[in-house]
């Protein structure tokens, strides 16, 4: 009896230490997708005192790099409901606030912090700004409790630093489904050196014994209602098949790692290992422009404008994989996980390919960024702890 009760005992304590959020999605229509934007947008991410083509941005992107795959935190006391992007590419938790100026569209379209009626914030009065390609994101420093999900288990202490935003650019964060970004990068490239939520979660070890999270994205289009899950603290193994493969973290800034090789029918497109960025907050695959050209090639893509290739629809199931060589294994994209396909408001799919060109110069590059293209095939686990990041064969739902 003792011992049944030491395992019943044994499975809770495994059950309290991992959180699950489950995300939402939002797909897309052809006309939503602007390659310029989204350039533009991570360029000024990644390179340093870039200063971005503003005519790039009057092109339309509604939303943030249209990646949007958000999920549920709180803030405050009662606690008060946000929905973010969780952005492995930022280091910041900005919500929208309160007294944001009527003017604000974007604010005044979601749900905004209120200071005042939380009983554990702290208004520090900081000013707090972050560059995107539209313009500025504004505000003021707040301290208060941090919970992910709805849950009161996985939370901060009342001293989490968070952005409270009176003003949002353009019109960039209009028609976005969430309220705020939640950044998850490290702390080096935080705006303000504000530690970040995960910090506080890290070091509590009676509810967090494993420094990491994982993401699985849902990448069917037809079920819109489940997004997928990032889980805190622990894996799950539902999600993945076969064996992790780990790279180490190249500097702890971005979760850089090395790319060992892209190979496409046994050619290989790079001249040795590359940095690349594992970021959840952008929604294609980059890499430098005179690879990703031989590549739009090998897959019959028909250039279009802006960077942008189409390949055509019903070819997608002879398209060749696309190899890509990380923890010393071969992880394969078939043409369905690389190709776009499009909603073009006329009843008909446009197939777009979700390769893009961009060149980021020394010393942050040559880099590749592996966004949601490649994290929707693959389970990535970012571990803190031990400062790697990790890659598995994706499960269906």
């Amino acid at each position: 009896m003792t011992g049944r009760v030491f395992l019943l005992l044994a499975l809770v304590a495994v059950a309290t230490a991992i959180q699950r959020i489950k995300l939402e999605k939002r797909t897309y229509t052809r006309e939503q997708y602007k390659f310029p934007a989204i350039q533009e947008h991570l360029k000024t991410k990644y390179i340093k005192d870039y200063v971005p083509n503003n005519d790039a941005f009057n092109e339309g992107l509604s939303d943030y790099s249209n990646a949007q795959y958000y999920g549920p935190i709180t803030i405050g006391t009662p606690p008060q409901n946000f929905q973010v992007l969780f952005d492995t590419g930022s280091s910041n938790l900005w919500v929208p606030c309160a007294n944001c100026p009527f003017g604000d569209i974007a604010c005044r379209m979601h749900n905004r912090f209120d200071c005042k009626k939380s009983s554990t914030c702290t208004a520090t009065g900081a000013a707090f700004e972050i560059q995107y390609g539209t313009g500025s994101m504004k505000g003021t420093v707040d301290n208060d409790v941090v919970c992910f999900s709805h849950d009161t288990t996985f939370c901060t202490d009342k001293t989490q630093g968070l952005a409270c935003a009176t003003s949002e650019p353009g019109i960039t964060f209009v028609a976005a489904k969430f309220d705020g970004i939640f950044g998850m990068g490290w702390d080096t490239i935080s705006v303000n050196k504000i530690a970040q939520p995960m910090d506080q979660i890290f070091a509590n070890s009676a509810i967090c014994p494993n420094q990491l999270f994982a993401f699985w994205l849902s990448r069917d289009a037809n079920d819109i209602a489940n997004g997928g899950e990032i889980t805190l603290c622990d894996t799950d193994s539902n999600h993945y098949s076969g064996n992790i493969a780990w790279e180490p973290l190249v500097s702890e800034d971005y979760w850089r790692i090395k790319l060992g090789a892209v190979s496409i029918q046994g050619t290989t497109y790079t001249n040795g290992p590359m940095d690349s960025i594992v970021d959840t907050g952008t929604s294609l695959l980059t890499g430098p422009s005179d690879i990703i050209k031989k590549i739009q090639h090998k897959i019959g893509g028909i250039p279009l404008l802006n960077g942008e290739y189409e390949v055509v629809c019903s070819k997608i199931p002879s398209l060749p994989n696309i190899t890509f060589t990380l923890g010393g294994q071969d992880f394969n994209l078939q043409g369905k996980d690389y190709i776009l396909q499009l909603s073009n408001g006329n009843g008909g799919m446009t197939c777009l390919s979700g390769f893009m060109g961009m060149d980021i110069p020394a010393p942050a590059g040559p880099l590749w960024i592996l966004g949601d293209v490649f994290i929707g095939r693959f389970y990535s686990v970012f571990d803190h702890g031990n400062k790697r990041v990790g890659f598995a064969t994706s499960k269906s739902a």
